[in-house]
């Protein structure tokens, strides 16, 4: 399989003035994700109200501390990730009816 995308909607967590401490916790926390999918998934992508908020890069997977959840430990894009994806309208990438989507990469 090949690299995917994950798009990540946290529109119930975020607010505008976050840091991005708190962007990124909001994001990479207590996902229902597919075990085997995710393992193809190596950049995430932040969205709130219709915009990318922040690209990150996943270093890794792990169980997340509520059953049957994944969360991810990475750290921001490299700038040339961000340029392409930081600000875009996401109305055309995000899932129009659930949290999550996967998107070829």
């Amino acid at each position: 399989m090949n690299k995917e995308i994950l798009v990540l909607k946290i529109n119930q967590s975020w607010r505008r003035g976050m840091t991005a401490e708190e962007l990124y916790n909001a994001t990479k926390k207590s996902w229902r994700l597919s075990a085997k999918r995710i393992e193809h998934v190596d950049l995430v992508l932040c969205v709130a109200e219709n915009e990318v908020r922040e690209a990150y890069t996943v270093e890794q997977w792990i169980l997340s501390e509520l059953e049957g959840r994944k969360e991810f430990i990475g750290h921001v894009a490299v700038q040339e990730v961000r340029q392409k994806w930081v600000g875009m309208d996401s109305t055309h990438i995000q899932s129009p009816y659930g949290v999550t989507k996967y998107l070829k990469a």
